[in-house]
């Protein structure tokens, strides 16, 4: 069995004992352990994910949530588009990829597609090119960019969106952190579960709604 779940964590190691305590919360999953970077130059990692904010300090929590956030937990593009691009490419979306893309706020009603992988070179081609700044890619991974070509491209007013986003499972919180979501709760989606991570045992989680 392939994995399906992937635990995602500020660094390989950590997500790797991580994983195996997300594993016992979900034994019907197999889990995969991937750092954040691992994860976007994966070509195969499974789509639902567990972010784990449960490494080190509240500050270094919130730092690799709000990461994540920016480079993985893009939305789906608008319904409209989404249906365009799918007429296109013929092809049918799953009830999930339904949901996500209704649950879209966004009301783009032009977009670029780019399909396949997404470097420098291409990136600032598009932006030359000029035309719509929304633009749309196959994931989050296909976009192989620094973090600083990323904010130049935000600051020209390019806005992503993915035809298949990541299905974020649930946060893996300490309680620390878990404690502050005031001021993580707006990087992840509405109604995210949140599982606070205790000592010595993971097979009975407390819950929480971000």
């Amino acid at each position: 069995m392939g994995p399906t779940i992937a635990c995602v964590a500020a660094s390989r190691a950590r997500a790797r004992t991580l994983a195996r305590e997300i594993a016992e919360r979900m034994p019907n999953e197999c889990v995969e352990a991937f750092s954040l970077e691992s994860y976007l130059a994966s070509d195969d990692a499974p789509q639902r994910i567990v972010l784990c904010a449960a490494a080190g300090s509240v500050d270094a929590d919130r730092r690799f949530l709000r990461r994540a956030s920016e480079r993985l937990l893009w939305p789906a593009p608008p319904l409209r588009l989404r249906e365009a691009i799918g007429g296109l490419r013929n092809e049918e979306e799953t009830p999930r990829d339904r949901a996500r893309t209704r649950a879209s706020s966004s009301v783009e009603t032009a977009a670029l597609l780019l399909e396949g992988m997404v470097g420098r070179d291409r990136a600032r081609a598009a932006l030359r090119a000029g035309g719509p700044r929304a633009w749309i890619v196959e994931t989050p991974g296909c976009v192989r960019l620094e973090r600083s070509e990323l904010a130049r491209l935000a600051r020209a007013g390019v806005r992503w969106s993915a035809l298949r986003p990541s299905g974020l499972e649930a946060v893996y919180a300490s309680p620390a952190i878990a404690r502050s979501a005031g001021s993580w709760r707006g990087l992840v989606p509405k109604r995210t579960p949140v599982w606070i991570r205790r000592s010595g045992s993971a097979r009975h989680p407390r819950r929480r709604r971000s």
